[in-house]
């Protein structure tokens, strides 16, 4: 089995994390904030180590200064995946991947979102990750098919893990109707999303020229999926629309649905019948140094969505002290957004009320005033959210801080 790596020789605990092909973007972006707050940690007591193919382009590149082992392995239908996964099936245990775990010095494998069996007498500890429960909520966006997927996945990471690591405490309690026989391995990791750099972001008239939009706007950067919930934004741009109080929303993100491909062509149907394209403007998927600049300029942040893990949005809105018209749904009241606009996710006249509440209480000097006090004690909820991590790997080792 051929491998690429580089080594770096240190005291500290290595811990594996898989980076598969197709990994989802809101699961980058955590592991991204996730090494940044390990990385300020003091005496650098964990070394993130992240396994992925060989074939997988530069999807590391989200990941600066975090060691990358490339191995075939892990690419789709080569000679050693499927020896891997031949193996495994004879074996019951995932034989190639533990050897390269152990070759490369990693005590944990971490935040694994599909099951990891590397044998009863593991050398190496798993701690498993279950962002959500959302087919459990939400049943009628997936199919019978994909929800007995999910249950039987689920079971098999809490059966496989020493740890399971909850993004909320609604997690944590769903984990505890679903599987409470495994509730005493669950950990509580609320992450935290470092603030966008104000350095090298894309100006304000750079992005009214590309995408050709003028004056306030508010930025709505979810995924285009159902659970999102674009739908009852659309529906309140048409009520602000038609009492002569038109708002600007710029929607951020990918247009494809998984689970329902005709999606995002039925809500731009819907926005046409509504007549509020010239209100609701779709910008796809963009450059993160485009998405940094609509952040810090917006009037306010927009996350309607039915279901949530643990928002990226929220946290994002959080960290850099912005506005933020949100869902009334456990999660984001949980997360507790200061400027936070909350409304019920499934009534768009209480959204277009939240929404020109906003618009009528920005100012551009408190604008910066809360984004300077955000910044100012953002080092606290990073080193919070990095030492809880720290914390859960030295129990799933069960060392003490001053071993590791």
């Amino acid at each position: 089995m051929e491998e690429e790596f580089a080594v770096t020789k240190n005291e500290s605990t290595r811990v594996g994390f898989l980076l598969p092909l197709g990994y989802w973007v809101g699961g980058r972006n955590y592991l991204k904030n996730l090494f940044a707050a390990i990385r300020m940690l003091p005496g650098n007591p964990i070394v993130p180590v992240i396994f992925t193919g060989k074939r997988q382009g530069n999807n590391t590149e989200d990941f600066p200064g975090v060691e990358v082992i490339r191995t075939s392995m892990l690419d789709r239908r080569s000679p050693t995946a499927i020896l891997r996964k031949g193996i495994l099936k004879a074996s019951g245990h995932d034989i190639l991947l533990q050897k390269s775990l152990q070759k490369h010095g990693v005590s944990v494998l971490s935040h694994c979102i599909h099951p990891v069996y590397l044998g009863m007498r593991q050398r190496i500890k798993i701690i498993g990750w279950i962002a959500d429960f959302q087919h459990v909520h939400l049943p009628e966006l997936f199919t019978l098919e994909d929800r007995n997927h999910r249950d039987l996945e689920f079971k098999q990471i809490c059966a496989q893990s020493d740890k399971i690591i909850l993004s909320s405490a609604c997690a944590y309690e769903d984990l505890r109707a679903f599987a409470p026989e495994h509730i005493d391995t669950a950990e509580l990791l609320r992450f935290v999303a470092s603030p966008t750099p104000l350095q090298g972001a894309a100006s304000l008239p750079e992005l009214q020229r590309l995408y050709t939009f003028t004056g306030p706007y508010f930025l709505l950067p979810n995924q285009f999926w159902a659970h999102k919930n674009h739908r009852v934004v659309i529906s309140a741009l048409q009520r602000l629309k038609s009492n002569r109080e038109p708002l600007l929303v710029l929607a951020a993100g990918s247009p494809t649905d998984y689970r329902n491909s005709s999606f995002f062509s039925d809500l731009m149907k819907y926005a046409l019948e509504c007549d509020v394209l010239d209100c609701f403007r779709v910008l796809g998927q963009i450059p993160f140094d485009h998405l940094f600049g609509l952040m810090q300029h917006a009037t306010a942040f927009i996350n309607p969505s039915r279901f949530e893990g643990w928002s990226t949005s929220v946290e994002e809105a959080k960290s850099l002290g912005k506005q933020i018209v949100l869902s009334d749904i456990p999660v984001h009241r949980e997360q507790a957004p200061p400027g936070g606009f909350f409304f019920p996710a499934e009534d768009p006249d209480a959204l277009a009320k939240a929404m020109k509440a906003a618009h009528d209480r920005y100012d551009g000097v408190r604008d910066s005033a809360l984004r300077t006090a955000a910044a100012a004690h953002f080092p606290t909820r990073q080193r919070e959210f990095g030492e809880t991590y720290l914390r859960i790997v030295e129990d799933t080792l069960g060392r003490k801080a001053n071993e590791l």
